[in-house]
């Protein structure tokens, strides 16, 4: 089974970096969106991560429905002792990463999985499901989208997540880095057996960091 777990933040930090859409309205609006096609149109396990204390109760009735395949997970990042060193940093991949970890330690249904999707939760691929369909994924180690310098989608497999998904922003000079893309790529870099996708077509997707927008992943 392949969990995706799609990483979202409606209320956001402004001591970020790069935040170009800032209203909560529209960023729900745009997550909603992508939310409910991957519950209604894919059969993936779907793990909702939300780091500002969102709870969704837009999704109360696919939370019954989709109840064996559906988690919502949500927490405030700026209230847990854990997260306490994310203050000192204005690295929103740094954050994701903490989100990630949280999901992975607080899920019920990820660990039957083989392999973990992470996806900004504001894309949906339509494709993604039947493309992956063509592969075996316990034979490969990671999974990157076609332009690895971007950082919409990045997978594992279960038994790389601590590696692929570590939340220390360490490169190979053994230096902290928070530039998030570039660590998706070392650490994917690492396998002999990454797949590499496509590059899907998506709907017209506003940036959530800045006045751009994404047709393709």
């Amino acid at each position: 089974m392949t969990t995706i777990i799609l990483t979202s933040t409606v209320n956001v930090n402004l001591k970020k970096c790069c935040v170009f859409q800032k209203d909560p309205n529209d960023r729900l609006k745009t997550y909603l969106n992508s939310i409910l096609q991957w519950l209604n149109n894919t059969n993936f396990n779907i793990i909702l991560v939300e780091n500002s204390g969102y709870n969704y109760d837009e999704l109360a009735e696919e939370k019954e429905i989709y109840k064996n395949r559906f988690e919502v997970i949500t927490f405030v990042e700026n209230e847990l002792e854990e997260a306490n060193y994310l203050k000192k940093t204005s690295s929103k991949g740094e954050s994701e990463l903490f989100s990630i970890d949280y999901a992975f330690k607080h899920s019920k249904i990820v660990h039957s999985s083989n392999f973990i999707i992470k996806i900004t939760a504001r894309y949906f691929i339509n494709e993604l499901e039947q493309y992956l369909s063509q592969f075996d994924l316990n034979n490969y180690d990671s999974l990157t989208q076609q332009d690895r310098s971007r950082c919409e989608m990045v997978g594992s497999h279960y038994k790389n997540f601590s590696s692929v998904f570590n939340i220390n922003l360490i490169n190979h000079e053994k230096k902290y880095y928070g530039h998030i893309e570039s660590i998706w790529k070392l650490r994917t870099s690492k396998y002999e057996n990454n797949l590499t996708c496509k590059r899907f077509q998506i709907e017209k997707t506003q940036r959530g960091g800045l006045d751009q927008c994404f047709v393709s992943i």
